[in-house]
């Protein structure tokens, strides 16, 4: 690649790394860096799983695309999405012509041992806390979502097996591939 995007967006599952990924890279590249999902909470005063039980998804996902337009005005940028931002076709539209879209896969497996140490994952929320303790109905949440979604994530620009890789290791391949270096 010649020169690099001024807008690169992580995309892929809750547990995928993108948040500390977008961290690391925008670093690396001197870009600035923008959490949609932190964003959205701050600018609503409320956690996600809190807007999504009091105000459902809809407005969650009308605020969200308000900090990405917001965001993607802001160049340089990295931008962390949230896991479900690019099942709509247009929010997707939107990215794939202001930016370069990178989707960080995840198995199943590592989804469900990351998001076990993390109870503020709005997929955990609609979980009894007797169900959210039972694997197999946690695991096919997860794979469930995970397949309705992977059609969405693999139109992204460049996607990047992260299964074993620390932050670092991550962010790291990124920016060689952006840069031509691999």
């Amino acid at each position: 690649m010649s020169a690099l995007p001024e807008v690169i967006l992580l995309c892929g599952f809750s547990g995928s790394g993108k948040t500390e990924t977008g961290r690391q890279l925008s670093e690396k590249l001197g870009y600035g860096f923008t959490d949609t999902d932190a964003t959205v909470e701050e600018s609503l005063g409320k956690t996600i799983p809190e807007i999504f039980l009091k105000h459902g998804e809809g407005k969650f996902r009308f605020a969200e695309s308000d900090v990405l337009r917001m965001a993607i005005k802001h160049k340089p940028q990295v931008i962390a999405l949230g896991g479900g931002t690019i099942s709509d076709e247009h929010t997707l539209a939107y990215i794939r012509e202001n930016g370069f879209l990178i989707y960080l896969r995840v198995t199943p497996e590592t989804v469900y041992e990351r998001i076990q140490k993390s109870h503020l994952r709005p997929m955990l929320q609609q979980f009894s806390e007797k169900e959210a303790d039972q694997e197999e109905i946690v695991m096919a949440r997860i794979r469930k979502l995970l397949d309705d979604r992977e059609k969405y994530y693999m139109k992204s620009d460049l996607v990047i097996d992260t299964e074993g890789k620390s932050v670092d290791e991550v962010a790291a391949e990124i920016e060689a591939t952006l840069k031509g270096d691999e």
